[in-house]
């Protein structure tokens, strides 16, 4: 943004230049004080309440007079008010005026000093003379009707000038006071609206800073994933260089490993630099509804893995009994044939039901059922976590902690999975309940040989209880 595009600062008051401008609310209340004030001086003139000294025009036309200024209340609260109470009081002097709607003017424009004040000095000092010169024209008036009581007693007319007096107390008292609160309001308004700004800002920048420290972990472990690769190339080369005379045949099935092992290696490589230099696509329109974007100690299904090395398929099983002992229910099934995989996409499956597990205990509440299947297609491994509610709440819906949630839980789950070349998908059920299902393609060399024997269903014993799956 150019330093001609950034807006301008506010003043004491919580008003920028802008907000001083009239706006189309002032037309319209300006025009109804107007006529309102017009169709007063037709009744008072009609029903010989008011006795004018002038034409009736006049009076009308003085009521739009009088009106009009307070469009420009916001921008200059004192010389409106000093010219509306100088045009009032002069105008009821000379009787040229109505006196009813004409008051709520003046009332406004008083209470506008406060309300739209630039300086706290101005406005009191501007205030005090203002009341000061009202005092001063009602004690001439009072003593102008002193020297005529007419048929008025002395203690009537001292009754009727307390009255007077006592009204214009309360009148410009509280047009004062009225105008100091609306003033600290828009003052605590724009404070409370210059934290909120901030607070966002800040959410902003530890949103990215800890999309970053994903990011840094998932490459963190691709690069331990290579390294396993390059450790198994070099035994492999150690055994083809020391059978490659004497057992040709063994040296070349070393050297298929290899083979085999350096393309995993290099289709690995190439998932690591993405995850490094793809910093600009670390938000999803889809995520910032859904995850959590906690840290692991305070997580469940993280506590018992968080300071071990990279996990597999192989700790599953202990990842479940985990979340059952924090009091989750789980069904754990592996269905087609099972087939070899890499360390990296064991990691990322176990991550993905890691994370999952750990937003059910946090979002789906007690006696919510879980269950997580790992299903072998033909080309890809499909990995599903989904949750059901136990009551009976809207298609969907999840009872989230206010304030809960960066969306940082599946944004880095999907990562992983795009890092892999596969996908994610997370979101509602339509019959209650939360699904995340990730799809993610065989390694080349699980693709190549079909179906290699591995680990089967068998090994990974699911609990009796399950927890629900959430984000």
């Amino acid at each position: 943004m150019s330093v001609s595009e950034e807006p301008a600062a506010a003043d004491i008051g919580g008003l920028t230049p802008e907000d001083r401008n009239p706006e189309r609310a002032d037309v319209w209340l300006v025009a109804a004080l107007a006529a309102g004030s017009i169709v007063f001086a037709v009744l008072y003139s009609g029903s010989g309440f008011w006795e004018f000294k002038a034409p009736l025009w006049v009076a009308c036309l003085l009521s739009i007079v009088i009106a009009v200024p307070l469009l420009w209340r916001r921008r200059f609260p004192n010389l409106v008010a000093w010219f509306i109470t100088a045009l009032y009081v002069t105008a009821q002097i000379l009787k040229v005026m109505e006196p009813g709607v004409s008051q709520i003017i003046l009332f406004i424009s008083v209470y506008a000093i406060g309300a739209f004040r630039r300086s706290n000095r101005v406005a009191f000092y501007s205030r005090c003379l203002l009341c000061l010169a009202i005092f001063v024209y009602v004690v001439v008036s009072a003593a102008l009707r002193f020297r005529d009581l007419g048929e008025m007693t002395f203690v009537q007319f001292a009754a009727a000038t307390g009255v007077t007096f006592l009204i214009n107390a309360v009148f410009f008292g509280g047009a004062w006071l009225f105008g100091n609160r609306a003033f600290a309001q828009r003052r605590l308004l724009a404070e409370l609206q210059a934290a909120d700004a901030e607070v966002r800002e800040q959410e902003q920048r530890l949103t990215k800073q800890a999309l970053e420290l994903e990011r840094v972990r998932i490459a963190r472990e691709l690069h331990d994933g290579v390294a396993h690769h390059i450790a198994g190339v070099g035994i492999h080369a150690a055994a083809a260089r020391r059978s490659l005379e004497r057992n040709p045949d063994k040296a070349k099935e070393s050297l298929q490993v290899i083979e085999s092992s350096t393309r995993e290696t290099v289709d690995e490589l190439r998932a690591l630099v993405y995850t490094l230099r793809d910093t600009g696509s670390s938000t999803d329109g889809n995520a910032s509804a859904d995850a959590d974007g906690s840290t692991e100690a305070n997580d469940p299904a993280r506590a018992d893995t968080a300071t071990q090395g990279n996990p597999g398929l192989g700790d599953l099983p202990e990842l479940i009994e985990s979340a059952r002992r924090f009091g989750q229910t789980v069904e754990f099934s592996t269905i087609g044939s099972v087939r070899e995989l890499t360390p990296i996409t064991e990691m990322s499956i176990y991550r993905v039901v890691q994370e999952s597990l750990t937003n059910c205990s946090r979002y789906a509440g007690t006696g919510a059922e879980v269950a997580v299947r790992l299903r072998y297609g033909t080309t890809e491994l499909e990995v599903e976590v989904s949750d059901s509610r136990p009551d009976s709440g809207p298609a969907g819906a999840r009872s989230l902690p206010a304030g809960e949630g960066l969306g940082l839980g599946i944004v880095g789950m999907r990562e992983r999975m795009s890092a892999l070349g596969g996908s994610l998908e997370a979101g509602p059920k339509s019959r209650g309940g939360w699904l995340v299902r990730a799809r993610i393609p065989y390694p080349r060399r699980s693709a190549e040989a079909g179906q290699t024997p591995a680990v089967t269903a068998s090994e990974h014993p699911a609990p009796e209880n399950s927890t629900k799956a959430s984000r």
